[in-house]
Formats: structure tokens, C-alpha cells, sequence
């Protein structure tokens, strides 16, 4: 389920250690470049089966072309690939008229919504989710977002004992973009655990990551 807004929880301490340092990784296939932070694995599909179709945007490992993460800090990054139309249709929606900006195809909540939805139904995840953050940019090409996911915890008496806090969230920032004018919607998700995400450098590192994604104009590249 989902809540529209929810109050702000106090961050940990502000950090003083440096800030990661990051990497540029420019997509061999030259359909997306960003910085990762320098210590996360790259991986980028190629295979066939791995890649999303192009017609229904999924794939063996649904709509993902790419993933980064330390896996030490349950810190992830992946970028994700799915027809415009696929989006809409999925729920129910005619997918019909100019698609080329998201104002054109809807609320910005409401399409961050059918986006989150669709990334939830491929990785079974539950809990109570929290959208906030909502923001379109100034030409409608580009949606941002941020997700609040409770993680259902098994024994919290014993994570309140170990941590101090009696429940666990991961935090997600997201940009969808349709800059690569081929009528996919190509979306960045960078999350970690809310303690990690809030320790004054993970955060920071992840928020660049998603603000220095950016699609290649596929018009171009074909041009």
C-alpha cells in the first residue's frame, strides 16, 4: 500500500568522512551513461534472454539493462528499460496521442506510481511504501522521485537490542527519462538501507549517481 506523504524522520549524525569517490560509466551499447561510486560492481546486460524485449519491455531479469551495488551494504543501482506504451497499457490505460513528455502522459505522481508498481510486481517486494518527492523538469522529459519501502523485519526485539531502532527502511531515489526519443522510458533507482542512505556520504554518493544519469538521443544515434 501506499502513503501519500509521510513526516520527515530525523537523520543520523551528518558524517565527516569524505565523499565517495565515484566513476564514469559510459554504456558500450551507447544508450545510457552515469557515475557510480568507484568500489560498486558494474554489470551490463548483453545476452538476449537477459535483455528486456522490445515490444513488452521484459526480459529473464525483467526490465533491467544494467546494475551497480556493493553488495556488503545492500547498495544498489539499476537502470531500467520499458516501452512508454507497455506502461500504460499494463494498467489498463490507452496508451494513445503525444507520449513524448510526462505531462503529456499523465500526473507526475500518479506515473511515478504506475512506474514504482510496475518494479514492485517484478520483484515481489511488499511493505508499506512511501512516494514522495514528486518533481518533473522544466522541459516534462525528466521525472523524479523518491520511495520510502518498510522492510519487514523478523525478531525487531532483537534489532532493537543490536541497532537501537525496532524497524528497517530502504530509501530509493529514481529519475525516469524519455530523452531517448524512441518511445521507452529509460529510469535510474539507486537505494540503501535508511541508516546507510543517511550517514552523510552514502546518500550523497547515490543522489549524484541518479543526477548524473542520462539517456542517449536514440533519434541520432540511428541518424
Amino acid at each position: 500500500p501506499f502513503v501519500a506523504h509521510a513526516e520527515p524522520t530525523a537523520g543520523l549524525e551528518a558524517s565527516t568522512s569524505s565523499p565517495l569517490e565515484m566513476k564514469q560509466f559510459d554504456d558500450p551499447q551507447g544508450v545510457f551513461s552515469l557515475r557510480v561510486p568507484s568500489n560498486f560492481f558494474t554489470l551490463r546486460r548483453t545476452q538476449k534472454g537477459d535483455l528486456p524485449d522490445a515490444k513488452t519491455g521484459k526480459g529473464r531479469r525483467g526490465s533491467s539493462i544494467f546494475t551497480a551495488g556493493n553488495m556488503a551494504k545492500a547498495e544498489v543501482i539499476a537502470v531500467e528499460r520499458f516501452p512508454t506504451r507497455v506502461l500504460l497499457e499494463e494498467n489498463g490505460i490507452q496508451a494513445s496521442g503525444d507520449l513524448s513528455t510526462f505531462p503529456a502522459i499523465g500526473d507526475a505522481t500518479a506515473v511515478a506510481n504506475l512506474i514504482v508498481l510496475r518494479r514492485e510486481k517484478e520483484t515481489q517486494k511488499q511493505g508499506i511504501k512511501v512516494l514522495d518527492s514528486v518533481q518533473v523538469s522544466p522541459d516534462g522529459k525528466e521525472l523524479t522521485f523518491r520511495l520510502k519501502t518498510e522492510i519487514e523485519v523478523q525478531k525487531p526485539e532483537l534489532l532493537m537490542e543490536q541497532y537501537g531502532v525496532s524497524q528497517l527502511f530502504r530509501i530509493t531515489i529514481a529519475k525516469a527519462t524519455l530523452n531517448a526519443n524512441d518511445g521507452n522510458i529509460l529510469a535510474v533507482f539507486a537505494s540503501a538501507l535508511e541508516q546507510d542512505f543517511n550517514n552523510g556520504v552514502d546518500g550523497p554518493a547515490l543522489e549524484d549517481s541518479v543526477r548524473s544519469f542520462q539517456a542517449a538521443n536514440q533519434e541520432i544515434a540511428r541518424s
